[in-house]
């Protein structure tokens, strides 16, 4: 289940960017681009087609929807009180025990470019917690986009301008191992390290993905947070 706000977002707006995506046939950057979407590749070349979005940041949300932490570009180290998540399916403080914490997330996004494809069905939100990061590969056998990956849900539409940003919200659950700590018991998470990703579902399939750098799933998406570091404590 997903959730869409968007800032500052009109009516005119939203026809505009729409058509702008419609009428994209040759693909170059348009002046009204952001100066960062002109990203790169995980080797550190140029990406073939601009970015469309970039993350502003990544809010928990826990019981009440009370905001419990945020995770940017430049700090994706968290702590989670576990005390605090929306649900827990283990109340209890024994040495041993396991349970799934979960937390909303709203990730913020920023649409830094016009698209290079109109979308199909929308943009995809999707993570890994496989520690390769941007740089985990498209295995899928049967031609799908996400390969190790998960979906957060289903795609969603993004049909914000360019220099406006829009919140997208879903549930993640943080599977737990209660153990010692010195004195106290303190939750383990089983997954500690978390990548987050966008992709325009078009896009993402018209680079030669079989080939050095587009096989890694960091240069096709839109936008990315790698290996961010999300934890429990009590």
């Amino acid at each position: 289940m997903f959730k869409l706000s968007i800032a500052s977002l009109t009516l005119s707006a939203a026809y505009g960017i729409l058509a702008l995506a419609i009428s994209c046939t040759d693909h170059d950057v348009p002046v009204s681009n952001l100066p960062q979407s002109k990203c790169k590749n995980v080797d550190g070349s140029d990406r073939m087609y601009p970015c469309e979005f970039s993350i502003e940041k990544i809010t928990f949300l826990g019981a009440g929807g009370a905001v419990v932490g945020t995770v940017t570009g430049s700090n994706q180290t968290l702590a989670l009180p576990r005390s605090l998540a929306k649900t827990d399916n283990y109340t209890g403080n024994e040495e041993g025990k396991i349970g799934t914490a979960t937390f909303g997330v709203r990730i913020t996004l920023k649409r830094i470019a016009s698209p290079s494809f109109p979308v199909n069905e929308g943009y995809l939100i999707g993570i890994t917690h496989n520690t390769s990061g941007a740089r985990i590969l498209h295995t899928s056998i049967d031609g799908g986009t996400y390969g190790e990956r998960d979906k957060m849900g289903p795609p969603v539409a993004l049909n914000m301008a360019i220099d406006e940003t829009m919140d997208v919200e879903y549930e993640m659950g943080f599977p737990y191992r209660l153990g010692m700590a010195g004195s106290e018991i303190v939750p383990n998470v089983q997954f500690p390290s978390t990548s987050f990703f966008i992709d325009n579902d078009v896009t993402t399939l018209k680079f030669p993905r079989t080939t050095s750098p587009y096989n890694s799933v960091g240069s096709v998406t839109e936008a990315f947070y790698e290996r961010s570091v999300l934890t429990l404590k009590n």
